[in-house]
């Protein structure tokens, strides 16, 4: 397949690390277009139940969660603009200034939409790109061309213009136009968002932008992934896959016991460290596994490959489990690896990472173990890290 993922962007090539991104996002978009051609489309209920997420975790990464009323106006009126059919004709600055007059901002709004922007908006919305670059572009030059205009007319405190509606829609139906559903936006994602703005140069802003919203987009195609598909869907194989995985994830937590121990000890001589694994999830632990699967936006299949790090000290427990996913049911071929920690605490179980979205790492048909083990060994050393630091706080 020829992936976008090669192109050049403004005469200099994508940093390989974004190029390895945009060309996973492609495998699992060519799956998400397989499925689709075997299966019902996402429909209106679809993209309403997406856009009305949207809206919700975007207001909420803002500080400005919003009457359920006014969301569901928000969403009626994305959801409008978003059914609109392609036409094939460009966004020109004309369609993106009646597009910014359309789209409802936060209470109380910006004075008015960024026209002045808009033919710098419309020059980045024809980048000959990749979708999610040209998204990444265009997010960058609206927000860039609001904020111009909020200091133009002396607006008071607010959002910063990266967290308001417009940036995130045109973006959005940037990529629709390219047959990728809407960005899935997180609360929990803005401390990433800031740092991608805050590089220097424009070049570096927009590829750390891209690789977010490359992040965003993979948990929104795992969700398309787990729309209900009627009659018999023959799914490429994905056990070995995902046993090879689920081994390397015990032996790597197995692997950390030891100088944990060792840690844990100094706080509390009778600590303990231990791992337990298995194929299939049942009572509490299955709960989790579905639970984290909804936090990735992906209904997980029949089976749910786990392995647990146990931590006791001083009366304390918490609880990391490491879990390899089928994405869909029926399977789809592509898997999950989520990572969740439950600390035990007198008002009840406290899930310690409150991971985003894009906290996961996701595998598709042709993937080996080792191509994506350092992605996988990150979400664990990371996930560790976090919930050794909780435990340790507890303690103190």
């Amino acid at each position: 397949m020829d992936s976008l993922a090669d192109r050049p962007l403004s005469g200099e090539d994508l940093p390989a690390s974004l190029r390895r991104s945009l060309g996973r996002l492609d495998r699992l978009h060519a799956l998400s277009q397989q499925r689709c051609r075997t299966g019902p489309r996402e429909g209106g209920d679809g993209l309403r139940r997406a856009v009305e997420r949207h809206v919700r975790e975007l207001r909420a990464l803002a500080g400005q969660p919003g009457s359920p009323a006014r969301r569901g106006l928000d969403a009626d009126s994305l959801c409008a603009v978003a059914a609109e059919p392609p036409s094939g004709s460009p966004l020109t600055a004309d369609r993106l200034a009646e597009l910014a007059r359309r789209i409802p901002d936060f209470d109380p709004p910006a004075p008015a939409p960024p026209i002045g922007g808009a033919a710098d908006a419309a020059q980045a919305a024809a980048a000959e790109t990749h979708p999610v670059v040209r998204a990444a572009l265009l997010f960058q030059r609206t927000a860039e061309a609001l904020g111009r205009r909020l200091e133009e007319t002396g607006t008071g405190p607010g959002p910063a213009p990266h967290l308001r509606p417009l940036p995130w829609a045109l973006a959005s139906l940037s990529l629709m136009r390219s047959d990728h559903p809407p960005l899935a936006a997180d609360r929990r994602i803005g401390a990433r968002l800031a740092a991608a703005l805050a590089h220097p140069s424009p070049g570096a802003r927009t590829a750390a932008l891209a690789a977010l919203f490359a992040d965003l987009q993979t948990a929104a195609l795992r969700a398309r992934l787990s729309t209900p598909l009627r009659g018999r869907h023959d799914a490429p194989p994905s056990a070995l896959l995902a046993s090879a995985v689920h081994r390397r994830v015990l032996v790597h937590l197995r692997h950390r016991t030891g100088p944990l121990s060792q840690v844990l000890r100094e706080l509390d001589p009778e600590a303990s460290v231990g791992v337990e694994a298995a194929d299939i999830a049942e009572g509490p632990r299955r709960d989790r596994c579905e639970a984290a699967a909804e936090r990735a936006l992906f209904v997980t299949g029949p089976g749910c490959r786990w392995a647990a790090l146990g931590l006791r000290a001083a009366g304390a427990r918490v609880e990391l489990v490491v879990a390899v996913h089928d994405v869909g049911g029926p399977p789809t071929g592509a898997l999950a690896v989520t990572a969740s920690a439950v600390l035990d605490t007198p008002q009840g179980p406290e899930e310690v990472l409150d991971p985003a979205c894009t906290d996961c790492v996701t595998l598709v048909p042709g993937d080996t173990a080792g191509d994506r083990w350092p992605c996988v060994e990150e979400l664990i050393d990371d996930a560790v890290s976090r919930t050794v630091d909780r435990l340790a706080r507890t303690l103190a």
